[in-house]
């Protein structure tokens, strides 16, 4: 694999050390790992999605990744550079985006601070403007590009800002939180205008979100962290098919008619229903047996959600 065209971290750890006490003569303090000696390769022609709870870790691989912050010990290389050097072919490879962190000013037509980008890295009027208009049909923006930021929504700012982030159209780009606090529509348009960026451009993204839709709809290859650690590494859609169960409720005429399927197929019980977890492969099997064996007023079958998988893998780790 190309070294240039990939995200490599070797035993990398970093440590916070955090003040535990208020005395000024004699401070006492703590020293938290926020990662824990992780170590994977990246392929950049893929999206990466990272996943986790608060304190997981994941800002802070970001910022690794960034090269904002430097690793404790460990080796990290990105594009074939060590980020926290801060080189300028490095900072011109990569873009960034922090959910709730703005960029752009905030009293100016957004427009005129979106073409500071173009000064920044140095392309072109002519791209620019196509770039623009690519971006502002992708993500259904009109007018609000003339007005300034502090007369828009949070949705029509939380768009101009990703659009500046990589307009210079790097080859890497970090979103962190991409749809933190934004309406169910807005999330949809941002996530397509990912995949779109991604498959016109083939710019990589790298997105750290506690919104798993952000992951299963945008990256095809992810990982789970949980307090410094990778839970796991590889493909999204393999990790929800391997975890995928089919829940089946059932209604039935008693509490201990409930009770004795439970028993049989290790179902909840709540009354005279009955929740019972299959996997994909058995779920025909295990309804035709219920409805041969016992009288079954009315049944529903459904999906698991992909949440709640994620979920159970962090509870299970």
């Amino acid at each position: 694999m190309d070294y240039k065209k990939q995200i490599e971290l070797k035993a990398v750890y970093k440590n916070y050390r955090v003040k535990t006490s208020v005395s000024i003569f004699k401070p006492t303090y703590k020293e938290i790992e926020a990662i824990r000696g992780i170590t994977f390769t990246h392929s950049i022609t893929e999206n990466l999605g990272i996943f986790g709870k608060n304190g997981a870790g994941k800002t802070t691989l970001i910022k690794l990744l960034t090269g904002i912050l430097p690793p404790t010990s460990g080796e990290i290389k990105v594009l074939g550079f060590i980020p926290y050097k801060l080189r300028k072919e490095f900072k011109k490879q990569i873009g960034l985006f922090q959910g709730g962190k703005e960029q752009l000013i905030w009293d100016i037509p957004a427009i005129h601070s979106l073409e500071l980008s173009r000064f920044i890295y140095g392309y072109s009027k002519n791209e620019f403007l196509q770039r623009l208009a690519d971006f502002s049909k992708a993500l259904d923006i009109g007018d609000e590009l003339n007005q300034p930021l502090r007369n828009m929504s949070l949705g029509q700012r939380c768009k101009m800002e990703l659009m500046f982030s990589f307009l210079h159209l790097p080859r890497l780009v970090f979103l962190d939180e991409p749809t933190s606090g934004l309406d169910i529509i807005t999330r949809s348009n941002l996530r397509s205008f990912i995949n779109f960026c991604h498959q016109q451009y083939g710019i990589c993204f790298v997105i750290s979100s506690h919104n798993v839709k952000d992951i299963t709809d945008c990256c095809k290859s992810c990982i789970i962290l949980d307090k410094g650690n990778i839970l796991y590494q590889g493909d999204t859609y393999y990790l929800l098919e391997k975890n995928q169960r089919d829940l089946i409720t059932i209604n039935v005429d008693s509490e201990n008619l409930a009770n004795e399927i439970s028993r049989k197929f290790g179902g909840k019980v709540n009354g005279n229903q009955v929740v019972l977890e299959t996997s994909i492969s058995d779920t025909n099997e295990i309804i035709n047996q219920l409805l041969s064996q016992y009288n079954i007023n009315d049944f529903q079958l459904k999906r698991k959600d992909t949440e709640d998988i994620f979920t159970e893998i962090l509870k299970n780790e």
